[in-house]
């Protein structure tokens, strides 16, 4: 029996390429305009004399073609908007007229990109999971919608090019959104009017050029769009001249997917379009197409893929170049900091298909990892450190803890027994020494607006002293600019200055002044 189009995407188990279109953005969110809708909230919010409608029609006769008549409609209603903005007949909400002069914001643009960014998301949260789902397996992702609604969905982890920005950058091409019209968070790169259409022109290529290298690894998919659009007939056409494969295989690996109004069943049929084949999809039913293309498994998704990838190529490009590719081992919370350990270190990379391979963490790589890159270190990895070192010791931990963590319980009370050995930011005071001599010379020198200034001023003052004295006035201190200082030390100061009793402590008590203490979980 034949397999249908969704089935072999998950039989031949390949990442495919997504192309997004307004379709998603229309089946996910309340009043999301259509192209004909929005020009015609602009057009009369612009107070144009002339009926909309009337100009539709006038255009509609001297072009024959939808596409051009919106494009020239963007136009005119452009050129119109921008003037009433400058007169005071039309407001936006975060653009005055002086800064969009001052800093080359098209008003226009603005007032489009504050539309899409007030759309409300419908209460379909089920579908929408199965499409994030979905969104995670795909190589590429290619859109011509302006809002963030995917970038979102994937929680901003995914690597986001824009317009042509995107085209010439370096990246991975694994896991990327390429916004090729624009988007609501650069107003000015958005793509509507009969120029901009005109200069993206001499970009498709390119972009045609992008997809179709990955045609042979990649079967492409279609969402959101129809065969009018003329982004897909421009893949279409270029795909004809350069088909790697069979007609057959093409319509394995070419998929269109389209909405049919309340079909529960997924109607699958080969279709030619500009002397290529291809799999027509109709369905309403979404959940079922995204529930299939989510089957694809690699192990690792594209995005993860994607990271791992960079971080050779930072070894190779940074390293490689000095010919120094040697061995060394990073700890996982240290990945980030790669670009700047490459340049005085050597690292060893392992892969592996189900282990994570890394040097377990000190004092000084959990300190740093808990107040410059929280996120980098993987909770259950800080979650041992913290139980293997001594309660005794002073360690900030607040961090990874929470009332429902999931804990055997000898690691329950052991981690407890931490907490009850906390110290109040009183008591530490007091365990910190320093005499009254050194407090008084301290407080001529102090400079509360500028730590790090006063910590690196050349008065004889030992540093530790120094910090023993913010632990005493900490409380009295901007909490922001102690932020600022510890981010100081830990970036600058060595391994020992940092394993330093006062300065454990220093951390120690800006954790005490900023985070929620608990005494027991």
């Amino acid at each position: 029996m034949t397999k249908s189009f969704l089935d072999n995407l998950k039989y031949a188990n390949e990442f495919p390429v997504i192309f997004i279109g307004s379709g998603i953005t229309q089946r996910y969110f309340e009043n999301a305009p259509t192209w004909d809708q929005l020009l015609h909230v602009l057009w009369k919010e612009t107070g144009i004399d002339e009926n909309y409608f009337a100009a539709y029609s006038r255009l509609e006769k001297k072009y024959d073609d939808r596409f051009t008549v919106y494009t020239e409609l963007a136009s005119q209603i452009e050129e119109e908007y921008d003037y009433a903005f400058y007169r005071g007949r039309v407001k936006l909400t975060e653009l005055t007229p002086e800064e969009a002069h001052n800093q080359n914001i098209s008003p226009f643009r603005t007032r489009i990109a504050e539309i899409f960014s007030g759309l409300k998301i419908k209460s379909i949260h089920k579908e929408i999971q199965l499409f994030k789902k979905m969104l995670s397996k795909a190589r590429l992702i290619v859109t011509t919608n302006y809002d963030d609604f995917i970038e979102k969905e994937l929680n901003k982890t995914i690597d986001v090019k824009v317009g042509n920005k995107g085209l010439f950058s370096n990246g991975n091409e694994l896991g990327e959104l390429y916004k090729i019209h624009g988007s609501i968070d650069d107003p000015n790169s958005i793509i509507i009017t009969a120029k901009d259409y005109k200069d993206l022109n001499r970009t498709s290529a390119i972009i045609n050029a992008k997809i179709l290298s990955k045609l042979t690894e990649s079967p492409i998919l279609f969402l959101g769009y129809s065969l009018t659009d003329k982004n897909v007939q421009s893949l279409l056409k270029d795909l004809a001249d350069n088909m790697p494969f069979s007609i057959d295989k093409a319509a394995k690996r070419i998929g269109l997917i389209q909405y049919k109004k309340g079909e529960v069943n997924i109607e699958e049929s080969i279709n030619t379009k500009y002397g290529i084949h291809y799999t027509n999809i109709c369905t309403d039913n979404f959940s079922e197409v995204y529930s299939k293309v989510s089957q694809i498994n690699q192990g690792v998704p594209p995005i993860e893929i994607a990271k791992y990838q960079n971080m050779i190529k930072q070894i190779i490009t940074t390293r490689g170049k000095k010919g120094k590719l040697k061995h060394v081992l990073t700890s996982v919370g240290d990945l980030q900091n790669l670009p700047k350990k490459l340049q005085n270190q050597d690292i060893v990379v392992a892969l592996g298909d189900s282990k994570y391979i890394y040097k377990y963490p000190d004092y000084v790589d959990y300190v740093r990892d808990y107040f410059l890159h929280p996120e980098n270190m993987p909770e259950d990895i800080a979650l041992h450190f913290i139980l293997k070192t001594s309660p005794q010791s002073t360690l900030p931990v607040s961090r990874y803890l929470h009332p429902n963590m999931n804990l055997e319980t000898k690691d329950r009370e052991r981690l407890n027994k931490r907490l009850k050995k906390f110290q109040s930011l009183k008591e530490l005071q007091e365990g910190t020494n320093i005499s009254k001599c050194d407090i008084s010379g301290l407080s001529k020198e102090f400079n509360s607006s500028n730590l790090s200034n006063f910590f690196k001023k050349d008065d004889g003052i030992k540093p530790k002293k120094k910090i023993a004295f913010l632990i005493h006035n900490i409380e009295n201190l901007d909490k922001k600019e102690v932020k600022k200082f510890i981010e100081y030390l830990l970036m600058n100061e060595n391994k020992i200055f940092l394993k330093d009793t006062n300065t454990r402590k220093f951390f120690m008590a800006y954790s005490l002044i900023t985070e929620k203490i608990y005494k027991e979980i």
